[in-house]
């Protein structure tokens, strides 16, 4: 038995203990940490985060007992994590990415979803997962597709609308390295403006507007490629209708 009445009182101490258990069983050990950025800015005599990775790296360089994945869905935190020096050549970034055209295809197939369905579906959703999922359920509880697409174009434009609405009139200050921000209206604009015609851009540095909004889950940073582009193509669409009415 792994699982004792004896654990060990230091958690590292007692993963590896179980690590060694599985190991002795001729089998190999995956240690999976999903959503790791909760832990990010907790602080047990330092900061937690760097005593874990330094962690996972004694057990996967060091002990040779196991992988590990380490999951995140915050990519401003990936993108801090992967620039540590403890972590140079120690690991490799990963991006979990919505379904390809042709995978988003066949899934939506299994479905029952007709060519027309499937391309209006890909229009405005693309391949990413939880979309789809949605838009699977609604056509199963006999919604209309293009009502159900309308909805949620107009909830994530609303979204959109409040959170600028917030930062020009009432103000929102954000935690931006040590310093803390104020954020600027036109700032956040000029960045969505970025999308009016692009999908995706490079970055030179990730400044304050592009933190909050990734925060905001508007936009995704990919920091192995140094981009940025809308979290989904409804988030896509919702900017440049905002930033249409803007116009007005």
């Amino acid at each position: 038995m792994v699982f004792k009445d004896n654990e060990p009182g230091n958690v590292f101490e007692y993963i590896t203990k179980v690590m060694n258990e599985v190991k002795k069983n001729k089998k190999q050990p995956i240690l999976i940490i999903d959503e790791l950025q909760v832990i990010g800015d907790l602080k047990i005599n330092d900061y937690l985060i760097y005593r874990l990775f330094n962690f996972f790296i004694r057990l996967t360089k060091e002990l040779h007992l196991c992988h590990v994945f380490a999951l995140s869905s915050d990519s401003l935190f990936i993108e801090r994590v992967y620039g540590e020096a403890v972590l140079q050549e120690r690991c490799e970034y990963m991006l979990i990415d919505d379904f390809d055209s042709a995978t988003a295809k066949k899934f939506l197939e299994k479905y029952g979803f007709n060519n027309e369905e499937q391309k209006i579906t890909l229009n405005y959703f693309g391949g990413k997962p939880i979309h789809l999922a949605g838009i699977i359920e609604a056509k199963a509880l006999g919604e209309d597709i293009k009502e159900k697409i309308e909805r949620n174009i107009t909830k994530r434009k609303g979204e959109i609308r409040q959170k600028l609405y917030y930062i020009k009139n009432i103000g929102k200050d954000i935690t931006f390295g040590d310093a803390t921000i104020r954020l600027s209206h036109k700032k956040i604009i000029e960045v969505m403006e970025i999308f009016k015609n692009n999908e995706i851009t490079e970055y030179k540095a990730i400044t304050p507007e592009i933190a909050y909004l990734t925060s905001e889950n508007v936009i995704f940073v990919d920091p192995m490629k140094t981009t940025i582009k809308p979290q989904s193509k409804i988030d896509l669409i919702a900017i440049r209708e905002v930033l249409k009415e803007l116009q007005k």
